[in-house]
């Protein structure tokens, strides 16, 4: 084991292990890029490499500080991630304190906040002065997809490291050896993760085509002769999903049909679209609807996706959706 086994983004494990050895790393780390392409796994490896008992600025993955770190019982390693849906005042009140300690086993104390953009304000605020001036025993690595969303004094604080995400070719390869999919598959599923390869692997692809299939219909019940009992009902399952992760998945699979919709009313013969294999009954669904049609649409979308959050009235989110969707704007439902 080692940083030899980190999958992808091999100059910024290079970059990584260079300031490792000269003792250069920063003691506040932002580790910046999309969910899923190995973000948190490598600040675990990091906290392993600074702390093993048998390798010098890498890990051995045998040792009992390597063990210890793995089953997240070690005293000088602690991982912190939202409480609910936001990171909370109290946990980094902890992490405040504790980060001035002195390690108790290892060589260096490692905290690694997970979702960083999820931190409540008063919490970001907290953690303010151990970012700037961090002991040199300690090290703070953030994780978040969501830079933007972090508060700018956060940022400045940090060194910022950003990963990129894996190409179609690397993505293919690693599934390809893992047998995760078969080959009439694999186009698919490197479009639909977007260079995730923590998302390509936990997809399920036969739930995927299925709900695309509802959406379609949906979507044709609008391109047509407007029948709002019948989109509605098909399109009810979105507003039906208690599970918020799931709820995200039904909108994503919503949010790649109406992009490649729009891409092909801008150019028909683009091959940029996510749904290859649907491109002819999508190029000739592109053709009843109007452009305003469908970015009305993914609007409606984005405002239903916001006030999910602030527990919107999801029915009430639905029709305007269907309504932009099929250029009834003035219409009610019946």
């Amino acid at each position: 084991m080692g940083f030899s086994n980190f999958l992808g983004n091999t100059l910024v494990v290079e970059s990584l292990k260079r300031q490792l050895s000269d003792n250069r790393l920063a003691s506040s780390l932002l580790f910046v890029g999309i969910s899923g392409i190995g973000k948190w796994t490598l600040a675990h490896f990091i906290s392993k490499a600074v702390n093993c008992q048998k390798r010098l600025n890498d890990f051995c993955d045998e040792c009992g500080t390597c063990l210890k770190i793995n089953q997240q019982v070690h005293p000088d390693v602690r991982n912190y991630a939202p409480d609910g849906a936001l990171i909370k005042l109290n946990q980094m009140r902890e992490m405040s304190r504790e980060i001035f300690f002195k390690p108790f086993e290892g060589c260096r104390r490692v905290f690694i906040i997970d979702n960083a953009h999820r931190l409540r304000v008063e919490a970001a605020n907290a953690i303010l002065k151990p970012l700037e001036e961090p002991p040199e025993s300690s090290l703070l690595i953030l994780v978040t997809d969501s830079p933007n969303d972090l508060l700018a004094t956060i940022r400045s604080r940090c060194q910022q490291i950003h990963f990129a995400p894996f190409s179609e070719a690397e993505l293919g390869n690693i599934l390809r050896a893992q047998f995760a999919y078969s080959a009439q598959d694999l186009p698919l599923v490197g479009r639909i993760s977007k260079g995730s390869l923590g998302k390509a692997l936990n997809l399920d692809i036969s739930q995927y085509r299925q709900i695309r299939q509802d959406f379609l219909a949906t979507i044709q019940a609008c391109a047509g002769k407007f029948s709002y009992h019948e989109a509605s009902q098909i399109s009810a399952s979105l507003i039906s999903s208690k599970q918020k992760e799931h709820f995200n998945f039904k909108v994503d699979v919503l949010y790649n049909l109406l992009r490649d919709l729009f891409l092909l009313k801008v150019d028909p013969t683009t091959e940029n679209i996510t749904n290859t294999d649907l491109h002819k009954e999508l190029l000739s669904l592109s053709s009843s609807l109007g452009l305003e049609q469908v970015v009305g649409a993914t609007r409606s979308l984005d405002h239903l996706m916001r006030g999910e959050r602030r527990n919107l009235n999801k029915t009430l989110g639905l029709d305007r959706f269907l309504f932009k969707l099929s250029g009834s704007v003035n219409l009610q439902p019946i």
